[in-house]
């Protein structure tokens, strides 16, 4: 990761949404891992996210995640996220 992205998601993990992603890690983890999960995982793979990421592409990280909630997988999966995270 480099140096700025780094410094960003450390400030994000800072704040009371970051903490709560660590205090969830394990659950987020079991969620990850579900069918739903590598579902997603497989989409965004397919779609180059990864990619994506490291080139600080936006407009592609954007398509790629809007892609994946328009899918049955991608709307179960943030659900659950949602409800972990206390959102819903």
């Amino acid at each position: 990761m480099d140096n700025d992205l780094q410094k960003k998601a450390d400030k994000f993990l800072s704040g009371e949404e970051g903490r709560r992603i660590v205090e969830n890690k394990a659950e987020i983890r079991r969620i990850a891992a579900s069918r739903e999960g590598e579902r997603v995982k497989a989409m965004l793979e397919k779609n180059g996210f990864e990619d994506a990421v490291r080139r600080g592409d936006t407009a592609a990280l954007r398509d790629a995640l809007s892609g994946v909630m328009q899918t049955d997988s991608g709307k179960q999966l943030m659900s659950r996220l949602q409800e972990l995270m206390g959102k819903k």
